[in-house]
């Protein structure tokens, strides 16, 4: 092999793969996508407005800067574009990382935590939940003694969920400030009932927050994400983005979708009514679930193999789900929660199930 730098990339397993799934008969519940579709007519109403140099020219993203920070309600040079959320994360540990520091995360949760830590050669501390799925706080307390120089904390974080008020945010912010530890709150499932980290950028030089337009707004096809923090934090980590840190195609879907709100604000306030009802329908079928801030939820099927059959059951009939998950979370699965509407054809399929 010709290329010899950075052995240790050999030793990281990544794989491009197809997930198999029958996007045109399937029902997409294992990715905590937007479960419903998009009106046919959203495309033509973004595309047909476009000059007719649209196409022929650099993308120009100052709009799509101006209306996300009039949606915020924060300043042009207290954000920066990334693809995604998981773009941004990478800026964070490209920048803020040493090869040989301590970055710390909740277990289980996204899986590019562990990823990038490895491609940039951290240590990486993993605060597993408790046996009743709540947050360990003395584990927590213990990796503050370490001295970290990063944590994340999704909030809500899937497939378990935790999710913390303002309040306690700001008092993690404290802390982690008092040791010098960049405190990035990922806030992909914002949308869904959480409250927003955004209020302590002002007043913790220590806190970055992320958000993405893959989950509540629905759009993960366009791969549009940004970081919120002082401007002085965004003007350093914005020195390592491409040249051009989004593409056209996606600002304009970003830019309809911030002009039309009330279309994402309807759909997730259905998605809210949804989880609720799932949670008794399920109840009332023996399936304890947990959830009460995001589109998903946690379900506990008392063992693997019955995880096992229930996931394989679905998929059999093109309702795919998200699990079960390793160690000692083998037992649970996630489903990604839509308007009852689209949910329908999965209560439907539990109504036949046998899970005894």
């Amino acid at each position: 092999m010709f290329i010899q730098r950075k052995n240790y990339l050999n030793n990281i397993q990544r794989f491009r793969v197809s997930e198999g799934r029958d996007l045109e008969n399937g029902l997409r519940l294992d990715r905590n996508e937007k479960v419903g579709f998009w009106p046919k007519t959203m495309m033509s109403d973004i595309f047909n407005n476009q000059p007719d140099w649209f196409l022929s020219t650099y993308p120009e993203p100052s709009n799509l800067y101006s209306k996300i920070s009039n949606y915020i309600n924060v300043k042009e040079e207290e954000l920066t574009l990334t693809s995604g959320i998981d773009g941004g994360i990478k800026t964070l540990y490209e920048i803020m990382t040493e090869p040989g520091d301590l970055v710390g995360v909740l277990s289980p949760t996204y899986a590019m935590y562990r990823i990038y830590a490895d491609l940039f050669q951290v240590n990486l501390e993993e605060i597993e939940f408790k046996d009743d799925l709540s947050f360990n706080v003395e584990e927590f307390e213990k990796f503050l003694i370490k001295r970290p120089t990063m944590f994340f904390l999704p909030n809500p974080n899937q497939p378990v969920e935790s999710c913390f008020n303002l309040k306690e945010l700001e008092e993690m912010a404290k802390q982690l400030l008092s040791i010098n530890c960049l405190f990035v709150i990922d806030e992909a499932y914002h949308l869904y009932g959480a409250e927003t980290g955004i209020p302590l950028i002002g007043k913790y030089e220590n806190v970055v927050v992320a958000r993405t337009f893959s989950k509540g707004f629905g759009l993960p096809s366009i791969r549009l994400g940004y970081l919120v923090s002082n401007a002085q934090n965004i003007s350093l980590l914005a020195k390592t983005r491409l040249a051009h840190e989004s593409n056209s195609l996606s600002n304009i879907v970003a830019e309809y979708v911030l002009d039309n709100i009330q279309i994402v604000n309807e759909y997730n306030a259905n998605v809210i009514i949804s989880r609720e009802y799932t949670k008794q329908f399920l109840k009332k079928h023996k399936i304890k679930s947990y959830g009460n801030f995001g589109n998903y939820l946690l379900l506990d099927l008392l063992n693997n193999n019955k995880a096992i059959n229930f996931v394989e059951f679905l998929k059999n009939k093109k309702i795919y789900l998200k699990g079960p998950f390793s160690g000692s979370f083998s037992k649970y699965v996630l489903i990604t929660i839509g308007p009852k509407e689209d949910m329908k054809r999965f209560y439907s399929e539990i109504e036949k199930l046998n899970l005894n």
